[in-house]
């Protein structure tokens, strides 16, 4: 029976929302079109004026026009250093060197670690949880709780 109510009830409430608004859009239908409209035109403008902006800096830049073919001229080097294989040999040699040398100190540590006795005793401070809760309720029952908004 809760099943049969609650969808009878959605459906009512769905068709009562959808010809509301389809009330509302048709009397308010011209002033929607207009700001929809208003909001496109007001975007192609933006738009527009961010082009011409952004135009304009790059064709009176022609410091930035030398400065992206120095860029380009020195990303074009490091690619012929690169491709030489070097450097990229030499890094590979280095980086196989220092995995063999962690892996031998990994070695000796779990060596030493097979080695040492390993300790299993609880190591409790002078306080147990019990006396710091003691402590806190001494502490409340010195210094109680203060009211400070106006009793009456």
């Amino acid at each position: 029976m809760g099943r049969k109510l609650s969808i009878f009830t959605t459906l009512a409430v769905g068709t009562a929302a959808y010809f509301i608004t389809k009330k509302v859009l048709s009397d308010h239908q011209e002033q929607i079109k207009e700001k929809v409209a208003q909001i496109a035109d007001e975007g192609r403008e933006n738009a527009v004026r961010y082009y011409n902006h952004a135009r304009d800096y790059v064709n009176e830049g022609s410091g930035l026009q030398d400065t992206l073919n120095e860029l380009k001229q020195k990303v074009a080097d490091t690619a012929e250093t690169f491709k030489s294989g070097d450097s990229v040999g030499q890094a590979l040699s280095s980086l196989k060197e220092a995995t063999t040398e962690l892996r031998k100190q990994f070695d000796k540590e779990k060596d030493t670690e097979s080695d040492d006795t390993v300790e299993d005793d609880i190591i409790i401070d002078g306080r147990s949880a019990f006396g710091e809760a003691k402590a806190a309720a001494e502490f409340e029952k010195d210094h109680p709780t203060e009211v400070f908004y106006p009793k009456d």
